[in-house]
């Protein structure tokens, strides 16, 4: 099963976080675009998370009655560094004399 993405909405267990999962699904009479939430009950042996964090959920074996997910921090994105304004990476022609000088 693939890994869910969601928002962490409660923590008052202990090594326990109530997840909600967010997906678009197709309305079943008007064909448009619905979401649908869902919370899952998933395990945080550290207690690392708290209300508002973003997790990813994994499948694992049972925990609990409820348990059977496993939260996991997301991976971090890595961020493109933005160019200066202008730019198009090409470079201009007074910036070209002076590569040529």
């Amino acid at each position: 099963m693939r890994s869910m993405q969601g928002r962490v909405v409660a923590s008052s267990g202990n090594k326990t976080v109530a997840v909600e999962v967010t997906r678009l699904a197709p309305h079943p009479k008007y064909k448009r675009r619905v979401r649908k939430k869902k919370k899952f009950q998933a395990h945080d042996p550290d207690n690392q998370f708290q209300i508002g964090d973003f997790v990813q959920l994994e499948k694992s074996r049972p925990i609990s009655k409820t348990k059977t997910f496993l939260a996991v921090p997301l991976p971090v994105k890595s961020k493109k560094e933005k160019k200066a304004e202008g730019d198009l990476g090409i470079p201009l022609e007074s910036q070209q004399q002076e590569l040529q000088a």
